[in-house]
């Protein structure tokens, strides 16, 4: 419920409950965007302004910071990860995470670097990875004796909240 120039406007969901949820209903859709638009109606410019930082490739430096900026405005915003204020600020992480991507000409690390690395930045030790590969095997992922696998990828991924590839060679 949004209140709007002194009126009490409801917002409901696009998809009544009892029906499949991956089902749009375009009838349903047609009078949520009737009711956000007559909400937003004061806000256009800035909600244009939103979607484009949410949507469009970042092009400079400049809109790398100005993004990160928003996005750290509308992170302390939101009152739960599951607030929709969080939405946009991940989409405008996406956005500057694809810029750096791009831009960033990091030089590829070996795996067993990244491990060796990781277990310093995120002080770890050997007997903390237990659950992946027992201590004697890191050893010798750490000096190259033996290739990581696909299920150690996922699992050291996941472990230091890294992205996988931060593992693959």
């Amino acid at each position: 419920m949004v209140e709007n120039k002194g009126k009490i406007v409801m917002l409901e969901k696009a998809y009544r409950p009892n029906q499949n949820p991956h089902r749009i209903e375009i009838t349903h859709l047609k009078a949520l965007f009737k009711q956000i638009s007559a909400i937003l109606a004061d806000f256009a410019q800035d909600f244009d302004e939103l979607i484009r930082y949410t949507q469009f490739p970042i092009e400079t430096e400049a809109e790398v910071l100005e993004r990160a900026k928003v996005m750290n405005e509308l992170m302390d915003m939101a009152t739960s990860e599951e607030d929709i204020v969080m939405l946009f600020a991940y989409a405008i992480s996406d956005r500057i995470e694809a810029f750096e991507n791009e831009q960033l000409d990091l030089p590829r690390m070996k795996p067993s670097q990244v491990l060796a690395n990781m277990m310093q930045l995120h002080p770890t030790r050997q007997k903390n990875l237990f659950e992946i590969v027992p201590p004697n095997i890191i050893d010798d992922l750490i000096n190259e004796k033996r290739a990581m696998t696909i299920a150690q990828v996922k699992d050291f991924s996941k472990f230091f909240k890294v992205p996988v590839t931060m593992f693959i060679d």
